[in-house]
Formats: structure tokens, sequence, C-alpha cells
């Protein structure tokens, strides 16, 4: 793969052996990677947000927080399982196929597990989960989901990154860095894809070569049940930035979000609730 450029990489600073170091590198080669790990909400999430960079991040892991498939059915049903643990393992082959292509292996992809569209209800028992497995491989970076508003897994697993890494310097242990990435969000009336909420980070913008992005292409293909889902996400590029500490009590984008047209499993009214009530079980602060 060659070609790849972080674009305006002339105007920003990459910190000395940090991860974005490695992605933005002119050679655009592979590197070690076996002590980072990208956390996301559902299966597809990371061929979205990072499936031009997987096949170059020797030794990832990925960790799913949910199966992919939510409890009301709607989803299964349509695309023809009469049950949800059928409709799950479905989503976790297409994974597996999409992620082989860029030479992740099943055994690297860790799976929480819980239904689709239930993960703010359970954040406390994922971030301990996180919080066990950044501590068993010695985890030194991170990277998630930006906490923007788009579906409330996405939110769910950014606070539970947050309050894990909370934990584990609780333990004792290194702090991981955490990066982020946009899916999607409100902006103004309209969905925006891609595209952070602007803040004092420097965001960092990769734009793929042509054979990166066919890889790419291919692997957003294998997700076979998710086609009309993935058909507006953007396949020449893929930004990151590094989190900023964020009270998560607060509903993201000036509290516009986009969830709040569906029914996916949380009223936006009930987030601020549920965040106080896994940060008062974990003993967490304010800012994460």
């Amino acid at each position: 793969m060659t070609g790849m450029t972080c674009l305006g990489e002339e105007e920003l600073y990459l910190p000395a052996g940090s991860l974005l170091e490695a992605v933005c590198s002119p050679e655009a080669g592979s590197f070690d990677c076996h002590d980072t790990v990208v956390v996301v909400a559902h299966p597809d999430d990371e061929t979205i947000a990072i499936g031009g960079q997987l096949a170059r991040m020797e030794g990832v892991r990925i960790v799913h927080v949910t199966d992919g498939a939510p409890a009301n059915m709607k989803d299964a049903q349509v695309n023809g399982f009469s049950r949800r643990e059928d409709y799950a393992a479905a989503r976790r082959r297409e994974l597996e196929t999409a992620v082989a292509m860029a030479g992740v292996k099943p055994e690297a992809c860790h799976l929480i597990g819980v239904p689709d569209q239930s993960a703010a209800y359970r954040l406390a028992e994922i971030a301990s989960r996180l919080a066990e497995l950044f501590s068993e491989f010695r985890i030194a970076t991170v990277l998630t989901h930006a906490f923007e508003g788009g579906h409330p897994d996405h939110d769910s697993t950014a606070f539970a990154v947050r309050a894990a890494i909370h934990l584990a310097g609780r333990r004792g242990l290194p702090l991981p860095v955490v990066y982020e990435f946009p899916l999607y969000r409100m902006k103004q009336d309209q969905r925006a894809f891609q595209e952070f909420i602007p803040g004092d980070q420097v965001e960092y913008a990769i734009a793929l070569d042509n054979e990166t992005v066919e890889l790419k292409r291919r692997m957003l293909a294998a997700h076979a049940t998710q086609q009309f889902v993935l058909a507006p996400f953007i396949t020449k590029t893929e930004r990151f930035r590094l989190a900023a500490p964020c009270d998560f009590r607060e509903l993201p984008n000036n509290g516009n979000v986009f969830y709040a047209q569906f029914n996916w499993g949380l009223r936006p009214s009930d987030w601020a609730d549920l965040v106080e009530k896994a940060s008062r079980e974990l003993d967490l602060p304010k800012w994460l």
C-alpha cells in the first residue's frame, strides 16, 4: 500500500512514537500494534472508521461492545432471521470475513456481546470488562468512538472506554492514550458522516490510496446485512484526533442527537441519569 498520506501533515505536530505518527508516516508501511486496541460498538464500525489502516496495524486487537443484534428483532426479521442469536451470529461471520481481508484473525476480535441498543443500560459492566482487557493485554493505545450523539451504543462505548482507563489507573497501571474517530452526527438539521464536532484538538485526515480504497470497499461489502446502513459512509478518507476530557453527563453536540429521531433503545433525556448511575457505581470523577 503506497501513496497513503496525512492531509495537511506539514502543518501538524505528530508526537514521536505515537500511533498517529505511524499512521501518518509518508512511508505508509506496517507498524507494531500489539499494545493497541480498537473498541467499537457494533460489527462494521471498525471497518467504517479504520478499515483502511487495519492491514498496517500488526497485532492489533478489536473489541466489540455489542453483538450487533437488537433485542426488538426488527433488524433480524428484515434480514430474514427468526432468532436474534442467528442474526448476531451472521454479523459475527461478516465481521470475521471483513477483517480477515486486512489480515486480522478471529482470535484478535474480542466480544463483550451485550445486545445492540442496550449498551447505555450496562455502562458499568462494559467499563469493567474493558478495564480487564486493557490490563490483560497491557494496552497503551485505544481507538474508539467520538462522543457525538449519533447512536446511543457509540456514545456508551466512548464513555465506557474513558471509565475503563480511569479504573485501570486506579490499579496503578499506565494510562492508555485514547484517539477517537467520528462516524455520524447531526449537523444543523442533517446527518454528517465522518466529521468531528469542532473542538480544540488537532484533526488528522488520512487520505487512502486507490489500492486501500478498493480493499476497504470489499471489507464493507462483506457486511452483507448492513449494506443499506453502510451506503452513505466515506471510503477515501479516515479521520482521527486525540480524545479530550469531557463531562459525559451532558449530551454531546449541544443536545442535537441523531438518535432522538428513532427508537434505538434510549431516550436522550435518560442519558444523564444512566451515566450518573454508572459513575456512582464505579466511583468515577465528573470529567473523564
